[in-house]
């Protein structure tokens, strides 16, 4: 096979408006700090914290061992539990509010907004675990409509029905046997499942609410709700909010016709078991586009016949099928999400 066959084989698994599962990839791109930068915080700011969970915490990060590992191997007590979401939750913040403030002032450009425009005439589902908020910054500046599940202004709740029923509108009224009926449509817009909670989500007053001022006042950073890595994310998966959104994500994926996984590295199995059955015993088509693959995501594309993988090698972009190897791709990284946009869905 070809380059022109394989980018006519991506362009029609992407006509099909494809689920995509947005991992730390172009996040990390565009300046929010990854696990490894989360680990060095931890490490810095838990200060006075002489825990035992988290001597032998400590302990493993300084050794390189991974911040998930660490958390899996010494689960923290909740009183830990809230200093390290304070602590990571601080630090995303930090930075989303920079990058932000600099994408939004047309000083830097934030790596997903090219897709989000490509489909800004269809209903685009974006799954993330991601807590930062550059998808719904990009959809501001492209005036697409954003579901996160939330209503209201300034302080917004959680409710999903409602907020479903703001993308929709009356196209016209017909007469149908003497009676007037309305025929509804939704509008194009982003519907956003942020399965592991999000910097502006808090628990306040018993309520699941998005608060930017929240945010800026500073004052209930330990009330923040974002599924720390670790065991955590298997047990808080069952509670209110993430049991709702991950449900709601999987009806997405069991509906998907194709997928788009960008910068995801598959290690989220409470998240991914559904995904994984639709690319392998379903046969859905779908594209892995990362700089470099996991090992369960090169597992993934030896058992998917219509999965695809680009990722970087050396300084050339590589594509990967479960029968085919093509690396004489030069002139464009393609594991950019940006340029595989602009380069090979748009032709």
């Amino acid at each position: 096979m070809d380059k022109d066959s394989i980018y006519k084989t991506f362009q029609e698994i992407c006509r099909q408006v494809p689920i995509v599962i947005l991992g730390s990839g172009p996040s990390c791109a565009a300046g929010i700090p990854g696990i490894e930068a989360l680990a060095k915080q931890l490490l810095q700011k838990m200060g006075n914290n002489i825990s035992d969970e988290w001597r032998e915490i400590s302990d493993d990060l300084c050794k390189n061992v991974d911040l998930e590992t660490a958390l899996n191997k010494t689960p923290p007590d909740e009183k830990l539990i809230k200093e390290i979401i304070r602590i990571v939750g601080g630090c995303i913040s930090e930075k989303d509010r920079e990058v932000r403030d600099r994408y939004l002032n047309g000083q830097m450009k934030i790596p997903v907004e090219q897709l989000i425009n490509y489909y800004r005439s269809e209903i685009l589902t974006i799954i993330t675990p991601n807590y930062d908020c550059l998808v719904e910054y990009c959809c501001d500046e492209l005036k697409i409509h954003c579901n996160t599940g939330f209503v209201g202004y300034f302080r917004k709740t959680l409710d999903f029905e409602k907020a479903e029923r703001e993308a929709e509108y009356v196209d016209k009224t017909v007469i149908v046997k003497g009676k007037r009926r309305r025929i509804e449509k939704t509008t194009p817009h982003v519907k956003l499942f942020k399965v592991h909670g999000s910097i502006d989500w808090y628990d306040f007053n018993n309520s699941t609410v998005s608060d930017i001022f929240l945010i800026e006042s500073g004052k209930y950073e330990d009330k923040r709700l974002i599924i720390i890595p670790g065991y955590r994310k298997y047990s808080d998966a069952f509670h209110k909010p993430y049991r709702e959104l991950i449900q709601k994500a999987d009806d997405s994926l069991r509906s998907g016709r194709s997928f788009l996984m960008i910068g995801y590295g598959f290690n989220d199995d409470h998240l991914q078991e559904i995904l994984v059955k639709r690319l392998k015993e379903d046969e859905k088509p779908g594209i892995i586009i990362t700089k470099e693959l996991s090992e369960k995501a090169k597992e993934l594309l030896s058992d998917c016949p219509k999965l695809w993988g680009i990722s970087q090698k050396n300084s050339s972009t590589v594509i990967r099928n479960k029968d085919i190897e093509y690396d004489k791709i030069s002139d464009i990284e393609l594991w950019r999400i940006d340029e595989f946009r602009s380069g090979c869905i748009s032709g």
